[in-house]
């Protein structure tokens, strides 16, 4: 785990989007999906409930603590 993944997860959950997450970061998109996948798989977990327009934190992700 690193900062760079820790602050995508933030911005992805306070967002609710990878997109807005980005912009929110200044980087791309697929870097944001890059590290919260590097910490999904990490921890062997599903943070996000991914859908066409948003991202919802799942139940163990909001009482998750890396």
């Amino acid at each position: 785990m690193n900062l760079f993944q820790l602050r995508a997860f933030d911005a992805v959950s306070r967002e609710g989007s990878f997109t807005r997450a980005a912009k929110r970061l200044s980087i791309s998109q697929p870097a944001v999906t890059g590290h919260v996948k590097a910490l999904e798989e990490r921890y062997d977990l599903i943070l996000f409930r991914r859908t066409a327009r948003s991202a919802e934190l799942t139940p163990r992700a909001r009482h998750w603590r890396p």
